[in-house]
């Protein structure tokens, strides 16, 4: 029988954090309202005034930016169970 070592648990209990973390980003969604708002922004923007313009361009970067963390975290917690499978 083999005892893991403090250090290895350590290890592992930091490998287990970091896997729950990045599923946390991965199933991020929009909130409801703020997905709603894009949405009509979206659909009206041929007639939005230039604060909703601002909106919308800013709803557009924070959504494409989740988005990027969303992909790359998906990326990660696969090379994680690649290099470190769950015992």
């Amino acid at each position: 029988m083999v005892v893991a070592s403090s250090s290895s648990q350590t290890l592992d209990a930091i490998i287990r954090e970091c896997a729950a973390t990045l599923q946390t980003i991965a199933d991020y969604k929009l909130p409801v309202a703020m997905d709603r708002r894009l949405l009509w922004l979206s659909e009206n923007k041929e007639v939005l005034n230039p604060s909703e313009c601002d909106e919308l361009l800013a709803l557009i970067d924070f959504s494409e930016d989740r988005t990027v963390e969303k992909l790359r975290a998906n990326i990660m917690l696969r090379r994680l169970a690649e290099t470190c499978p769950p015992q």
